[in-house]
């Protein structure tokens, strides 16, 4: 599976390669080991530079035999010169479409490596943050149950309150009960105060007048013993 996706990403990278370079007329030298490059379009000009097999260069012009081909190095544009048209081919050889495709295989790999390594980095973190929300759930759990027991506890005294509260107030209607009491008490003490009083000097006059019949009554005896006399 993995050699088909290599092998589709290494087609990728040679079709964006070879658009980025359809501008030019590239040709490449072929499998020889080297090809001369002259400087102009007969084997008695001067050779200016031997170049190896896959090298890249730019065609500029041909030759009117068509037969030799003046060419500029892609990698150097500041040399060119002329080399025969049979050792240039439009595609490079299988020994450098080779070298190329294991070039693009070992960045594949060494990019596999590094997104392994990230992905292994990203797991670990990952594990790092589960273990914290885990924590700080525990933590949410632990506060909510803390705060449970805040309002049942917080409930109790308000309750507590209530209840004083209501023993205040029936005390209250108690004492008020009591001095009531104590009002009617100290009215009923006056009115038998009064009354005893009334019935004292009730019987002071009555003992007054009486002690007066008598007295009227003995004068008037003595009276009816000294006629008889």
């Amino acid at each position: 599976m993995q050699k088909h996706v290599y092998t589709r990403i290494l087609f990728a990278c040679l079709l964006l390669i070879s658009t980025q370079l359809s501008a030019k007329n590239i040709q490449y030298v072929s499998d020889e080991l080297t090809i001369p490059m002259r400087s102009g379009p007969t084997t008695s000009h001067k050779i200016l530079k031997f170049l190896t097999s896959g090298t890249m260069v730019d065609v500029l012009d041909l030759s009117d035999d068509k037969k030799h081909t003046r060419i500029v190095l892609i990698k150097d544009e500041s040399k060119s010169g002329w080399v025969e048209t049979r050792l240039l081919m439009s595609q490079p050889s299988a020994r450098e479409q080779l070298i190329a495709a294991n070039k693009s295989s070992q960045v594949l790999k060494e990019k596999q490596a590094t997104l392994k390594t990230e992905l292994a980095e990203l797991q670990k973190k990952n594990a790092e943050f589960q273990e914290v929300q885990s924590q700080l759930e525990n933590k949410y759990l632990d506060l909510q149950n803390t705060l449970l027991k805040l309002r049942t506890n917080a409930a109790e005294p308000i309750r507590i309150a209530d209840e004083n509260e209501q023993l205040k107030q029936q005390l209250h209607n108690e004492q008020n009960k009591n001095i009531d009491l104590i009002k009617k008490n100290a009215f009923l003490a006056d009115q038998n105060i009064k009354q005893w009083f009334m019935i004292g000097a009730g019987v002071s006059i009555g003992s007054l007048i009486l002690g007066l019949l008598i007295t009227r009554i003995r004068w008037k005896r003595r009276d009816s013993w000294g006629d008889v006399r």
